[in-house]
This record gives structure tokens, sequence and C-alpha cells, in this order.
């Protein structure tokens, strides 16, 4: 028992530690990048084409305000069929295994489908407006709009037509299926941190920094996910001191006796 709770415990404090890092990172890259309005992006780009011509324009900046519908008009999420600018679908398979063991049954799961919408949105403030291109990027603090448990039937629909999953086999046997959605609807406050740039016909989105540096997206304030991230590195930077060092002593413990 020693060994298996020292090499968790172990195991806890490094990746909180990753996960201490990856939190420092980002508010990092929050407070030194700055927040540009549209306005201000709009007449950088322009002196850009001015200059050198389309397809060249480069900025890494912050855009905050409230998000509109790209001009196609609002979408519709796939389960709730709710109208919103962004949402996210997962699915996820609940089902039971049988062996021969003393633990004959065990309930397992896997996330069979995790659909982000790539359509483009706008950010208004109160200078104008700026498309953002969220590709397959998660958005921060979207709310979740849908969370239901469907048991499965044999010939039940299977949800989003997904017609591959096994129902019942010999060893295995679907329970139903988690049903989540999360939504971000036109009028919510916005935060994106990401590179604006054109393409070779002039048109300006804001989107991930080819550089590698975060692309960051949430239905929040940029100072409301500031405090969501220093809380997490103080939960984590609390779980990277105390677990490893009490893993390591566990285990220095197993071995010796």
């Amino acid at each position: 028992m020693i060994p298996f709770l020292g090499i968790f415990l172990v195991g806890l404090g490094v990746v909180s530690a990753f996960q201490l890092l990856r939190a420092k990172k980002r508010v990092h890259t929050m407070i030194t990048t700055e927040t540009l309005s549209a306005q201000e992006l709009a007449q950088l780009h322009r002196a850009a084409l001015d200059a050198v011509g389309p397809g060249a324009f480069r900025q890494l900046t912050e855009v905050a305000g409230v998000v509109r519908p790209s001009p196609s008009g609002p979408l519709t999420s796939d389960l709730a069929q709710t109208e919103c600018v962004w949402y996210r679908t997962r699915i996820t398979r609940r089902f039971e295994t049988r062996g021969s063991g003393p633990n004959r049954r065990r309930r397992r799961s896997e996330v069979v489908s995790d659909f982000l919408s790539p359509t483009p949105f706008l950010v208004e403030d109160a200078s104008g407006r700026t498309t953002v291109l969220p590709g397959d990027r998660l958005i921060d603090q979207a709310p979740k709009t849908h969370d239901r448990f469907e048991v499965y039937r044999p010939g039940h629909d299977k949800p989003l037509g997904l017609l591959d999953i096994p129902g019942i086999t010999r060893n295995e046997r679907t329970l139903g299926f988690q049903q989540e959605e999360w939504t971000v609807a036109a009028g919510s406050r916005f935060y994106a941190r990401g590179e604006a740039r054109d393409d070779e016909r002039g048109a300006l989105t804001v989107g991930a920094p080819e550089d590698g540096s975060p692309f960051l997206m949430a239905a929040v304030s940029e100072q409301d996910l500031l405090g969501v991230e220093r809380r997490k590195a103080a939960v984590f930077r609390a779980l990277a001191v105390v677990c490893t060092p009490v893993g390591a002593v566990l285990l220095t413990l197993a071995y010796l006796l």
C-alpha cells in the first residue's frame, strides 16, 4: 500500500508542477501582451497594407469586448439547438466490461466525439469589430448549456449519428451516452490573446500565433481569466510542494522496509 501511495503522490506532484508552469505562463502572457482596440488594430493593419501590401501583417495582441456572430449569421448547437457564436459538443460512451477475475464487471468510459465549431465570429468594442478565428481551440469559461445521460437500448439511434459504436458484445456492454455541450452566446463578454494577421486578400483576423505562443480565448473579461489562472497556480503550487516530498518519503520508507 505504501509504495503505491508514494508513487501516486510523486506523480500528482510532478503533474501539478507542470500545470503550475502552464498557469504561470498564461498569466505572464496576458500581462505582457498589449490590448488593442479594433480601431488601433485596423490602423496598424492599414499602415502595413500601404507599406508592404496584403499578406505580411503580423501582430501579437489582445482583443476584448462582446462577441457577435459573423456576417453569415449565428450558429445552432448540435444537441440543445441553442443559438450561439461558438459551441463545443462532447459525447462520452459509458460501458461495462466483463472479465474472469474477482471483479468481473468494470465500468469505463471513452470520449467518442468532441467537436469544436471552427466558424469565425466578431469581437466588438467601442471602436469597432475584430474577426476571431477559433479553429480547433477551446474557449475557457464557456458556460455548459447541456448535460444529459441517455441510456442505450439496442436498436435505438445513437447521438449525432455515431453508427460505429458497439452496443453489446461478448465482453462489453454499452450503458449509455453522456451528452455535454458548451456554448458562447452573442453578447457575451469575451477576451482573446492571439496573432492578428491578414491573408492575400487583406482580410484581417486574430487566430493562433504562428510562433507557438499561447492562443487564449475566454468567455469572460481578461481580469476574470487572470483571477482563474492565479487561483489555479496557487492550488498547483501547494500540491507540488506537498505531494512530491511526501511521496518521496513514502517510497524511501517502502524501500527500507
